[in-house]
């Protein structure tokens, strides 16, 4: 008789903590809604706030480390995910159904869902902790230290190179022109900024054209259809 009390006992265990489980997306489906909704804007304002700290950190010169645009990826991904579901038009239809009655069957996979998306967001957030968000432009140029004069070239290039970086990640630039005279480096230099902002991504694309002393329009258009696959 015990053993079978026992065997009753578990699988009632078994049975009512699903079935429990289950009715709760139904019972709190405004709460879990809410809670999804609070979770979600959180996490909005910690994306938003680290934006506006790496947006400084690029206008000083600065590239930003790959785990946290990483990061920036996931969380606009569950974001979207979680304006959407709160979004859905179906939820117009869960109040009530032809015979206004609760839409159980939808107020129950929508609840689910949102339990689950909140879950999501949450984990997330709890990544946020970076150890740094991002650091200097490497120092990757070529140049010997043999003497005085090319260790001066070497900081020169560095500097100017520091100096485009931080060019191209102030938001207010529109044109910014390299001079020098002819074999000084100065495609090399460009190429060398063109390839860290791609890699940083500062920018989807980076297009080059050649433009002589008598552009050719035609060409140069050409050359960018090119690289933009056009």
């Amino acid at each position: 008789m015990e053993i079978l009390t026992s065997i009753v006992e578990k699988i009632t265990e078994y049975t009512v903590v699903p079935i429990g489980r289950q009715a709760s997306y139904l019972i709190f489906y405004k709460g879990n809604f809410k809670t999804l909704k609070d979770h979600v804007e959180d996490l909005e304002a910690a994306r938003d706030r680290i934006n506006h700290d790496l947006e400084s950190e690029m206008q000083n010169g600065k590239l930003i480390e790959k785990d946290v645009m990483n990061w920036l990826d996931k969380v606009n991904e569950v974001i979207e995910k979680g304006n959407g579901l709160q979004n859905d038009p179906r939820r117009a239809n869960v109040r009530c159904s032809a015979w206004s009655f609760p839409n159980l069957i939808l107020r129950h996979q929508l609840s689910r869902k949102a339990t689950k998306i909140a879950a999501d967001v949450v984990q997330v957030q709890r990544k946020e902790n970076f150890k740094r968000f991002s650091y200097h432009p490497p120092l990757d140029l070529v140049a010997s230290s043999s003497s005085t004069r090319d260790g001066e070239k070497y900081d020169t290039r560095e500097s100017l190179k520091e100096d485009i970086l931080k060019a191209l990640a102030d938001l207010t630039s529109r044109n910014i022109g390299v001079c020098g005279l002819g074999g000084a480096g100065k495609t090399t230099l460009v190429e060398k900024v063109a390839q860290i902002a791609k890699e940083h991504k500062l920018f989807d694309r980076v297009v080059k054209a050649e433009v002589s002393k008598n552009p050719d329009i035609k060409i140069i258009q050409g050359e960018i259809a090119d690289f933009l696959g056009l």
